[in-house]
């Protein structure tokens, strides 16, 4: 993707009425000129080259295929108008990494920056996707999956050995646990299965244990886990995951 083709893209986005068929998906899905803005940012650091197609949309963000040269990696745009404005307050309220905000739209870049550090802390230690840049409300990241096509959700994957799945994901979360994070949003629906791996996704939530509600959420994700698992068959108790992990830390 080239800057004109991106200016061209800001000026579809202000006015409609000129997209072509081959422009619209894109376009709209973007949103704002705010956020194409911060796109053309990244594209000239270089975070990523092309912008491919819309993997998925969401009332919180979308997400979207892209390339960096040869490489795949995905964007993520944090929608300002309809993200949960009171949902997001519980997770950065009290996050000591982060100060006040005066409106939606601070809050909303708040949240794509708490995602990149969530994500940069606990990088070497669990799987998940490899943060590459933000800006404002824009995340690029590593891209899980193949040719376009994202890796299944937990939720709908084949897991070919659900104990050691099972353990992989507690394992993870004692990692974090270690490195004081929680990511306070854990089950099966923000849990890719790649390659017989499970990774973690959607740290936009997470916090440090320093936050008041910390305990809360880590107990809240354990129990998610654990009842998945159990689903499958596996031998899983939620007291022991909870010793396991605040043994860890």
């Amino acid at each position: 993707m080239d800057e004109d083709k991106l200016y061209k893209q800001i000026d579809l986005a202000e006015r409609p009425e000129r997209r072509e068929d081959s422009d619209r998906k894109i376009s709209e899905a973007v949103f704002d000129r705010e956020s194409l803005m911060g796109l053309y940012d990244l594209l000239r650091k270089g975070a990523f080259t092309e912008l491919k197609s819309i993997i998925s949309t969401g009332k919180e963000a979308s997400l979207f295929h892209a390339s960096r040269g040869s490489e795949e990696v995905a964007v993520k745009i944090y929608l300002v108008e309809t993200s949960d404005f009171r949902h997001m307050c519980k997770y950065v309220r009290g996050d000591p990494r982060f100060h006040s905000w005066k409106n939606q739209r601070q809050l909303v870049y708040m949240w794509a920056q708490k995602e990149f550090k969530n994500l940069s802390r606990v990088q070497d230690v669990i799987r998940c996707p490899k943060p590459i840049a933000f800006h404002n409300n824009i995340l690029v990241m590593d891209f899980l999956g193949e040719d376009g096509h994202s890796a299944p959700r937990l939720k709908e994957a084949a897991i070919d050995d659900p104990l050691g799945c099972y353990n992989k994901v507690m394992g993870y979360v004692q990692e974090m646990y270690k490195l004081r994070l929680v990511h306070a949003d854990l089950s099966e629906y923000n849990i890719l299965y790649w390659k017989g791996e499970p990774y973690i996704i959607d740290l936009s939530a997470g916090v440090l244990l320093d936050h008041p509600s910390s305990m809360e959420f880590l107990e809240r994700d354990i129990g998610n886990v654990v009842n998945f698992f159990k689903k499958l068959g596996v031998e899983a108790d939620y007291n022991s995951a909870l010793k396991g992990v605040l043994d860890a830390g």
